[in-house]
C-alpha cells in the first residue's frame, strides 16, 4: 500500500490526461472529416483548457487560504534567552517524536504526561550510553514549557505552533510554527505535485530551522 501511495503521490496529474483524451475525441468527431491542421488542434485546445482550468482555479483558490494562513504565521521569533538542563514537553508525541528533543536538542532530561495515565506525569533521561530512563514523578518541576499544538483552520491545511514559556513567569520566551497544504480539492489529480509548506526545508531552510530547533536555540 505505500508504494501505491507513493506512486500515487508521483505520477497522479497523468489521471487528468484521461478526461482530456475523452473530450478531445468528442469535440473532433463534431468537426468535418478533411479539416485542417489549425482545425484539427482545435478538440485537443479545448479539451485541455476544460480540464486544466477548473483544476487549477480549485487549486488557487485553496492556495490562497493556505497563504493567508502562511502569513499570519509569519517569521519565528525569539524574545528572550535562557538556559535551561530540561523541559517540560506538552506535545501529542511526547513519547515518541518528542524524543528528539534529548536526542538532537541537547537537553539532558524532558518531562511530559504520562501517555498510559494522563493525570500523571514521568521524566525521561538521557544517560551516557545513549539510552533514556523513564520515571515516574510526582509533577513536573521544569521551569520552562515547550508546547507543540496542531490546528486545521481548513480541510486542507494543517497549522504547528511551537511556544517556549517560563512556568513561573507566564512569560512567552519564543513562539514558531509551519503550516502544510495537501493540494486542496485537486489533491487527488496533482498527488505531491499539490502539496506546499512554510517555511519550507527546501525553499527557506533557515526559517524551517529556527522552527524545527525553537527550544535548543531559546534553551541551550
Amino acid at each position: 500500500m505505500m508504494f501505491l501511495g507513493f506512486l500515487w503521490a508521483a505520477f497522479a496529474p497523468l489521471m487528468l490526461l484521461v478526461p482530456m483524451a475523452v473530450l478531445a475525441l468528442t469535440f473532433g468527431r463534431m468537426l468535418p472529416p478533411r479539416g485542417s491542421s489549425f482545425s484539427r488542434l482545435v478538440p485537443r485546445a479545448l479539451a485541455v483548457v476544460l480540464v486544466i482550468g477548473p483544476t487549477a482555479a480549485l487549486w488557487l483558490a485553496d492556495r490562497a487560504d493556505f497563504r493567508q494562513v502562511c502569513d499570519g504565521v509569519g517569521a519565528a521569533v525569539i524574545y528572550r534567552k535562557a538556559s535551561a538542563e530540561g523541559v517540560l514537553l506538552d506535545s501529542g508525541t511526547s513519547n515518541s517524536f518528542g524524543m528528539r528533543y534529548m536526542q538532537e536538542e541537547g537537553f539532558m532530561w524532558m518531562e511530559a504526561q504520562d501517555i498510559y495515565n494522563r493525570d500523571a506525569y514521568v521524566r525521561y533521561t538521557r544517560n551516557p550510553d545513549k539510552t533514556i530512563t523513564t520515571t515516574k514523578i510526582d509533577a513536573p518541576t521544569a521551569r520552562y514549557l515547550v508546547q507543540e499544538t496542531v490546528e486545521k483552520p481548513y480541510s486542507h491545511t494543517s497549522l504547528s505552533v511551537t511556544h517556549v514559556i517560563d512556568r513561573i513567569t507566564n512569560e512567552e520566551l519564543a513562539r514558531a510554527g509551519t503550516s502544510q497544504f495537501d493540494g486542496g480539492r485537486a489533491k487527488w489529480v496533482l498527488g505531491a505535485w499539490g502539496t506546499l509548506s512554510c517555511p519550507g526545508a527546501s525553499a527557506e531552510p533557515e526559517e524551517f530551522w529556527n522552527y524545527y530547533h525553537l527550544a535548543r536555540r531559546t534553551l541551550r
